[in-house]
């Protein structure tokens, strides 16, 4: 439990010190925004690049690692979604929400520095073969369901106007977007890299290793600066069933399904990067289809804060 708490505390400090810094206007508001920029477009593509282009991922299949992720993720995101329909009565659009809000883990600003604490550089070569599918996967399959639910809820309100988006187009526009994201160009470029066989050595293998250094602790301060801007309106009932799924569910599912298929270090991983709170990505959905922001922010807020004690139980039983 000393190890755990050793990995967790400067963890949460490090967001509580960006939320600090925030409430207290010690920074120019746009500080945050600038820094998650940094983090999204330089310091974490280089860390998946470095990762990528150097990485040992031994015999292990990463098939398996993929099936057991998402075997928590599936039923967690029909679970939120589920609990949207049938408890708060939202509509299709606002239920797409809530499952993406239960299930998309914030892999980026919260896995990579507890991974790279809890488990070396051991632990982020399992985690980069997460994120190589877990982005395209969740940004792929939540878009079509978005787009097909506002078609939806369109066409019960009356409201026939425009076309309703096909699948090709929907596909080709989250392919363009992806194409373009600098955490995809990241993990290519480094599966490239790897498949030269070329030493990642010299001034540019240095510049690369000192911005991948950056990612983590940079990552905690953005999010945290990041908090206040998620208000919490209404009731917390909904998002605290949805803060469950996300933080006990996922994870829970997810460690009994790996406990067969996986080594034990791609099993710790795959739990931890499931015990995660709740990514950006999910209001960043919410407020482009103009439904569930509020449901979206609190599940951000309340998961971020209650994984300070969620995250260390996990890294307790797999550790």
């Amino acid at each position: 439990m000393t190890f755990v708490l050793s990995v967790i505390a400067p963890i949460f400090i490090l967001i509580a010190l960006g939320t600090t810094v925030a409430k207290l206007k010690l920074l120019p508001a746009p500080t945050g925004d600038a820094l998650s920029g940094f983090v999204f477009l330089l310091a974490v593509p280089a860390l998946m690049f470095r990762t990528v282009a150097t990485a040992d991922f031994g015999e292990a299949n990463p098939v398996y690692l993929w099936i057991a992720y998402f075997a928590g993720v599936v039923p967690v995101y029909a679970g939120g979604m589920i609990l949207a329909r049938k408890i708060a009565g939202t509509d299709r659009r606002g239920a797409v929400i809530a499952g993406v809000s239960a299930s998309f883990s914030n892999l980026i600003f919260v896995g990579i520095p507890v991974v790279e604490r809890a488990f070396g550089r051991e632990g982020l070569d399992a985690l980069a073969l997460i994120i190589a599918i877990h982005l395209p996967t969740m940004m792929t399959v939540s878009t079509l369901l978005l787009e097909r639910a506002a078609a939806r809820d369109a066409r019960e309100s009356g409201n026939t106007a425009g076309p309703t988006p096909s699948i090709r187009r929907t596909l080709g526009q989250v392919g363009r977007n992806l194409s373009r994201n600098a955490l995809v160009i990241g993990l290519a470029l480094g599966f490239v890299w790897r498949l030269s066989g070329l030493p990642l050595e010299g001034p540019h293998g240095e510049v690369v290793r000192l911005l991948a250094a950056t990612a983590g602790p940079l990552a905690l301060v953005a999010l945290g600066l990041s908090l206040p801007r998620y208000r919490i309106r209404g009731a917390l009932f909904v998002p605290g069933l949805i803060a469950g799924l996300a933080l006990i569910v996922q994870p829970l599912v997810v460690f009994l399904v790996g406990w067969t298929l996986l080594p034990p270090l791609w099993l710790a991983v795959a739990v931890t990067a499931a015990a995660c709170p709740v990514g950006v990505n999910a209001y960043l959905f919410a407020t482009y289809f103009k439904t569930g922001e509020s449901l979206a922010a609190a599940v951000i807020l309340v998961t971020t804060i209650v994984s300070a004690v969620t995250l260390t139980g996990w890294l307790a039983v797999v550790h």
